[in-house]
């Protein structure tokens, strides 16, 4: 192997790297970011086209209801929407005979039997002392 050395005996400058790692960087953030904005594209595209097929449907819904006739024809309704759900309301009679039940609070005793001392812990407290 020859030796590069120049007259004076000093090594060669070093030639920098060519820079191709920032303009890698620059291409992958640019096609990162195209990528992402045909993604917003294609999700606002398709929620578009469902909503217009929502919409279409109850369209189609409502003239299809629209045209359904019961048989029997038309039934009558009194305003009295509980009346027609066979509720029977009472007289006021019948509300001052039925008895009102008020519940009564429980008398608490004075003390909780789970925390009361145990007497044969308490002896055998004594007996050591």
């Amino acid at each position: 192997m020859t030796d590069m050395r120049s007259d004076n005996g000093a090594p060669p400058p070093v030639q920098p790297a060519p820079a191709t790692a920032p303009v890698n960087d620059t291409m992958r953030r640019l096609q990162i970011g195209i990528a992402g904005v045909l993604t917003v594209l294609l999700l606002v595209g398709m929620a578009g086209l469902i909503g217009d097929r929502a919409r279409e449907r109850v369209a189609d819904g409502a003239a299809a209801t629209a045209e359904v006739k019961m048989p029997g024809g038309q039934i009558q309704t009194s305003g009295a929407p509980l009346e027609e759900l066979g509720v029977q309301p009472m007289s006021k009679d019948e509300n001052a005979a039925t008895p009102v039940k008020v519940p009564q609070a429980v008398p608490s005793p004075a003390t909780v039997p789970d925390l009361e001392p145990d007497p044969a812990l308490q002896r055998a407290r004594q007996s050591k002392q």
